[in-house]
């Protein structure tokens, strides 16, 4: 037994391939929106180690400026 064919009208192909499109726009969006809040968050926690290290750091000879 032979399968029937399904003929699909431009029209139709054409919806489909505009929703799939926005589809993956919005999903790609919502995927790097947090991707960069991840990164802002860390650049921060990271500075905020730097600077704790910094704190507690004993500082280095202070070089000698002319005084006038």
């Amino acid at each position: 037994m032979r399968r029937k064919e399904f003929k699909m009208r431009f029209r139709t192909k054409v919806a489909i391939l505009i929703a799939a499109v926005l589809l993956t726009f919005a999903g790609f969006n919502l995927i790097a929106s947090t991707a960069v809040d991840m990164v802002k968050v860390g650049k921060l926690a990271g500075n905020e180690i730097i600077s704790n290290v910094l704190a507690k750091a004993k500082p280095a000879n202070q070089p000698s400026f002319p005084s006038y």
